[in-house]
């Protein structure tokens, strides 16, 4: 449906003549700048995949799939789907829900954990030195 213009034909001429590494690069550069739902690593829409690649007719379809899978595999991405709620699109419009399935998953995955017991032992380090001052404030009085 959509026609290729002579000026987008070659910018996926030269895109591809890039090495795979550095096309991914452009890739997820191009998509962390355009799309709000990447920066702020929200839970993405089921199908978010064929919505990109039709955004994106310069780069290959293979390589959008291994940034969003990149993207997936971030753990600020698996602690947003952890903590459950909406999906969205590209244009930041509610599209679905993370089921609890998806947020069980997204709860035991390695990464989430690890940061779990992380906030769990900085609160501990925290709680002492905050009971410590509200001693030496009552001393002080």
């Amino acid at each position: 449906m959509t026609q290729e213009t002579a000026l987008g034909a070659a910018l996926k001429s030269a895109v591809q003549t890039m090495s795979k590494k550095k096309q991914t690069e452009m890739i997820a550069d191009h998509i962390y700048g355009k799309y709000d739902v990447f920066k702020r690593f929200k839970p993405l829409a089921l199908g978010i995949d064929q919505d990109l690649i039709a955004a994106l007719p310069q780069y290959d379809a293979a390589l959008i799939a291994r940034v969003l899978a990149n993207h997936c595999r971030r753990p600020r991405y698996l602690k947003a789907l952890a903590r459950g709620g909406k999906r969205f699109d590209l244009n930041n419009r509610f599209k679905g829900e993370v089921t609890p399935e998806e947020q069980a998953i997204a709860q035991n995955h390695p990464f989430v954990q690890q940061a779990l017991q992380r906030q769990s032992a900085q609160a501990v380090a925290e709680t002492p030195s905050v009971e410590a001052e509200a001693a030496e404030s009552s001393t002080a009085e």
